[in-house]
């Protein structure tokens, strides 16, 4: 079983302990946790980008990656939980120093060169682009770095969808795609890649999910096909008292050898809120 987060925007360690917590108070392991970009992976401060600098002056936990590019007593308590995933797998979104990706990349390669780690504990991995992974239980995860510079032609160069990464994708096969871009018109008319649409005609993934937008749409009715598509929205806990944002997260199991997908209830978010996630 395996937690899945749209945007996290630096906000690592509480995901992780929300997962924590649903597996204890549920009796069930997590074995792992996907996400779907904006990780807002900004190791440097001197290299944020302008959305996550306005944002964390008013929201420290837009910083959060501070936490766990080095040794803190925050990241060992949640780390050290008996209950804590094995590790986060996420692919690379628009609000991410890629630069520093790169170079984490270059020194890091898994020995399956699938995935490299980004931080100090080794418990976030990033999926490189355009490759597909192994995880846990035989999950085999395509990863998809960046946005469709169509509705945003200001997106730097490293942010945009390589279309040799779709092109290595489609001769591949994998369960499961995560992205940070959706397909083309999944939410709004226009935006979107239309070459993330095309890769799913192509491969037929189980499930494709995606981050990205501010928008309530959970599963995209029009794009099934033979590919479930889930559209994540930022977990951020912005919501009512700084709870736990709806359709943010959920859960992925495997029932008699398929992957299915459901969203946590939002009643069972509202619980965990950033007033109190490091003691809940």
């Amino acid at each position: 079983m395996f937690f899945v987060f749209g945007d996290l925007h630096g906000r690592v360690l509480p995901a992780f302990r929300l997962a924590t917590l649903w597996a204890r108070e549920h009796k069930t392991p997590v074995r792992g946790i996907l996400q779907a970009g904006d990780l807002g992976y900004f190791p440097d401060l001197n290299r944020l980008d302008k959305a996550t600098q306005r944002h964390a002056q008013s929201d420290p936990l837009e910083l959060g990656i501070q936490d766990i590019v080095g040794p803190t007593p925050l990241a060992d308590m949640i780390f050290n939980d008996p209950d804590c995933p094995l590790a986060l797998w996420f692919t690379a979104g628009n609000h991410e120093d890629h630069d520093a990706l790169r170079e984490q990349e270059r020194v890091g390669l898994s020995a399956d060169q699938s995935t490299f780690p980004a931080d100090f504990y080794r418990m976030v991995r990033c999926l490189r682009d355009g490759r597909v992974a192994r995880l846990p239980q035989g999950l085999r995860v395509g990863a998809l770095w960046g946005i469709d510079p169509d509705a945003r032609p200001r997106t730097p160069a490293a942010a945009r969808i390589d279309l040799q990464s779709v092109s290595r994708l489609a001769a591949e096969s994998f369960d499961v795609l995560l992205a940070h871009d959706g397909p083309r018109d999944a939410i709004m008319p226009g935006a979107g890649s239309a070459a993330i649409s095309t890769l799913l005609d192509s491969v037929g993934p189980v499930l494709a999910f995606f981050g990205h937008y501010g928008s309530p749409v959970r599963e995209v009715e029009s794009l099934r096909g033979r590919t479930r598509v889930y559209h994540l929205s930022a977990f951020e806990l912005h919501h009512r008292g700084g709870c736990a944002d709806p359709g943010s997260c959920g859960i992925l199991r495997c029932n008699d050898s398929r992957w299915e997908f459901d969203y946590v209830a939002d009643a069972w978010l509202s619980r965990f809120t950033r007033h109190t996630w490091p003691h809940w």
